[in-house]
C-alpha cells in the first residue's frame, strides 16, 4: 500500500509540475508584451511589492489589478522610452481575462522566489 501511494505521488508530481512551470514561463511572456513597457524589467517591478503584497494586489481573479491600471487618469502612458502604451485596451479586452492567471503564476512564483532570498 505504501508504494502505491508513494508511485501516485510521484506520479502527480511528474505530470503537474511541468504545467505550472508552463503557465509561469507564459505569464512572463505577457509581462514582456503587455507590461515591461511602462514598468520596466521584470525584476525592478517584481521587487516594488513582498510576496504577500503581491498576493492582495493579484487576488478577485484580476479584478483589483484590472482597476488599477483602468482608474489612471491618463489613458495612454509614456514609458521609460518615450513610447506610448495603452494599458487600457489591453485590461478591457476578453485577452486579459484569458492570460490573467499565467500573469499571476508568473508574479507569485518570481516574488516567491525573492522572499526566500531575503
Amino acid at each position: 500500500m505504501y508504494k502505491l501511494v508513494l508511485f501516485s505521488t510521484l506520479l502527480t508530481l511528474v505530470l503537474f509540475l511541468p504545467l505550472n512551470a508552463k503557465s509561469t514561463f507564459n505569464g512572463q511572456k505577457v509581462y514582456l508584451k503587455e507590461c515591461r513597457t511602462c514598468h520596466l524589467g521584470s525584476n525592478v517591478f517584481l521587487n516594488m511589492h513582498t510576496h504577500s503584497q503581491w498576493k492582495k494586489v493579484l487576488d478577485s481573479d484580476g479584478k483589483i489589478l484590472s482597476d488599477i491600471h483602468l482608474n489612471k487618469s491618463m489613458q495612454n502612458t509614456k514609458s521609460k522610452d518615450g513610447i506610448m502604451k495603452n494599458s487600457h485596451s489591453f485590461f478591457k479586452n476578453s485577452t486579459y481575462i484569458k492570460q490573467y492567471l499565467e500573469l499571476k503564476n508568473f508574479i507569485i512564483s518570481s516574488t516567491q522566489k525573492n522572499d526566500k532570498t531575503l
